[in-house]
């Protein structure tokens, strides 16, 4: 049992020896060249990605989900035309296993309300230019404060959005 383990151990010191005396470069180092470093050049700078106001989307019904641990928690399903959004819904919105669609009581009933403002900011207006919006959901959501979490919500849903762009088209 022994002999294994001894032959185990003088091979690693083998290679280890080896990597010292032939040298290697540390991980992240570079190796030096000996050539002077170039002079940045804006001229070759990479172009900017475009900015999403500069895609277009196909007309159509996406879909699109916000899924964690395993659990989906934001399904919506949105119609764009000319990058408009003619109508928007979600198909499944719950947390920890209690379904906002179908409050129980007044707090999930308040959470529900919220979500639908959500999406009512967003019907009826250019998906490029607004989804942004969603990040400062106080402007449009009524009642927002530290206990709903409206801000959370309003994130899970441009996850859902942006999920259904990179999708694509479910229905033409």
């Amino acid at each position: 049992m022994k002999k294994p383990f001894l032959m185990l151990l003088l091979l690693f010191f083998l290679i280890g020896a080896m990597l010292l005396a032939f040298g290697c470069d540390a991980p992240g180092e570079v190796a030096n060249t000996d050539q002077e470093e170039e002079e940045p050049n804006d001229e070759a700078a990479p172009a900017p990605a475009p900015a999403e106001g500069d895609v277009s989307y196909e007309d159509g019904t996406y879909r699109g989900a916000f899924i964690d641990r395993d659990a989906v928690q934001v399904n919506i399903q949105f119609t764009l035309e000319d990058n408009i959004v003619t109508s928007i819904g979600y198909r499944l919105l719950s947390h920890r296993g209690i379904d906002y669609l179908e409050p129980e009581t007044e707090a999930t009933e308040a959470l529900k309300d919220q979500h639908e403002q959500i999406l009512d900011y967003l019907e009826g207006k250019d998906i490029r230019e607004h989804l942004v919006d969603l990040y400062e959901p106080g402007d449009f959501v009524e009642d927002v404060d530290g206990f709903s979490g409206a801000t959370i919500r309003a994130n899970k849903v441009i996850s859902a959005v942006r999920d259904a762009l990179n999708r694509g088209v479910y229905v033409y």
